[in-house]
């Protein structure tokens, strides 16, 4: 079981935790930070700070800890496990005056510092599970295993690495009838330094730990029912999904449906693993199973996902049809700037990628280098979103595009981008952002009424 920041954020979730962890015979726990800490944390190293402001912050961020321990357990266990915490705050202190001093902040270091919110919180939830009489044991990921690349920020998990160091010792620790408490959200490099799965990336770290010790199942308890035909922000009447595919729940997490981190899936679908997300405010509730079913829902489509804040960078190529290469070299410029490519089209003339908002400045500058010669010009559209139509068999069903843009050309709106084929159970297509909701709740409205 996983449960995210949203689960952590006070004495009554931590208290629905343990009721949901105590109702299971075998069971993993894998923890995020409390609500908040991982934003804090990235907030204060991001500014200019004094030793002044690091003993405030370090005291702010103990007493937060310390006092919700003490609320959750009696005097002995949290005298234990407070002393643990304390040291972590200690450790924590000293590399926050390292960085004050050497003025360097290396990724190696931001990720070692933000680790700390779940070393923390996988304190307070063993302590709480002890309270309520269960064996539990903390294990910390890049002590314990799970072993990733060397890429300190957006990390990949060595799957067979893992299951061999950390799905030893956690198997090891079920058979012993323990309740593990694992820290989700980083691991380690063959080197032991700490590397981070990526921002929200405890869902990827609890399905790697369900492929470690071969789960049979999954649960992913969040504050959401799971999976929705729609963002209810946008679409009031968007409705719960019970049952997708791995690729479908793959496609809908990557172009937007913040339910399920998109690295989350791929270790479950190796494993044959079955996940269930889950809303820890109602426990009751289903929620979204994802399998590897591939059934049809009536009307093939599943959901529309959608992406705001992005834009386009045109390359203009002369011939850039013809010339070998082409669409790998200037996405290897663009890749170069650490920038991801959310999708790509090309043309004769011109290579258009779609890219996050933010990134637009890097990915123009990597590519002026080749203007003129390999390129004749760069051009950026700012203001774009992009649509997702969800469901598998999407690319076997004759007639669902046309419906879609006839919907959307109803309204006045006007699609830009569009890619279709590149995966059998979605396609999705870009509108000028002020149009997104519109062309949302018409494209939903053609298939869910």
């Amino acid at each position: 079981m996983k449960f995210g920041g949203s689960c952590l954020r006070d004495a009554s979730g931590i208290r629905e935790l343990v009721s949901i962890v105590s109702g299971e015979k075998r069971c993993i726990t894998v923890v995020s930070a409390l609500s908040g800490v991982t934003d804090s944390i990235v907030h204060f190293i991001s500014k200019r700070f004094g030793e002044k402001s690091i003993r405030r912050f370090v005291a702010q961020l103990s007493e937060k800890h310390l006092e919700l321990l003490n609320t959750l357990c009696s005097s002995e266990i949290s005298l234990r496990y407070g002393e643990e915490i304390r040291q972590f705050m200690r450790n924590f202190e000293r590399l926050l005056y390292g960085v004050l001093y050497t003025g360097e902040l290396t990724e190696r270091m931001r990720a070692l510092l933000l680790s700390f919110g779940e070393r923390l919180a996988a304190r307070i939830v063993a302590a709480a599970l002890e309270e309520a009489g269960l064996n539990s044991i903390v294990f910390d990921t890049d002590r314990d295993g799970i072993i990733t690349d060397d890429s300190f920020m957006n990390a990949n998990a060595d799957l067979k690495a893992t299951r061999h160091f950390l799905g030893r010792k956690l198997r090891n620790a079920l058979e012993k009838r323990q309740y593990p408490v694992v820290t989700g959200f980083f691991g380690s490099n063959l080197e032991g330094r700490v590397t981070l799965l990526g921002r929200n990336g405890t869902d990827y770290s609890a399905s790697i730990v369900a492929y470690a010790v071969s789960a049979d199942r999954l649960l992913i308890w969040k504050d959401v029912d799971g999976f929705l035909t729609a963002d209810p922000e946008i679409v009031p009447s968007s409705r719960l999904i019970p049952e997708i595919s791995y690729e479908e729940a793959s496609e809908l997490s990557y172009f937007g449906a913040s339910v399920l981190h998109p690295k989350a899936v791929e270790p479950a679908k190796l494993g044959g693993i079955t996940i269930s997300i889950r809303n820890i405010a109602h426990p009751e509730k289903e929620g979204t199973l994802i399998t590897s079913s591939k059934s049809k829902a009536k009307g093939v489509v599943k959901s529309v996902s959608c992406m705001e804040g992005l834009a386009i960078v045109r390359v203009y190529v002369s011939g850039g049809g013809f010339q070998s290469g082409a669409l790998s070299n200037l996405s290897g410029y663009i890749g170069k700037a650490g920038v991801n490519i959310i999708s790509a089209t090309t043309s004769q003339t011109c290579i258009a990628f779609l890219i996050r908002k933010e990134d637009t400045e890097a990915a123009v500058s990597s590519l002026l280098p080749l203007v003129p010669g390999t390129v004749d010009r760069v051009e950026r559209e700012n203001g774009v979103a992009l649509i997702c139509i969800v469901g598998q068999g999407l690319g076997e069903t004759k007639g669902i595009a046309a419906r879609v843009f006839n919907s959307i050309y109803a309204r006045g709106i006007n699609v830009g981008m569009m890619s279709a084929g590149a995966s059998l159970a979605a396609y999705h297509f870009t509108v000028r952002e002020r149009d997104l909701k519109e062309a949302v709740r018409a494209a939903h409205e053609v298939f869910f009424g």
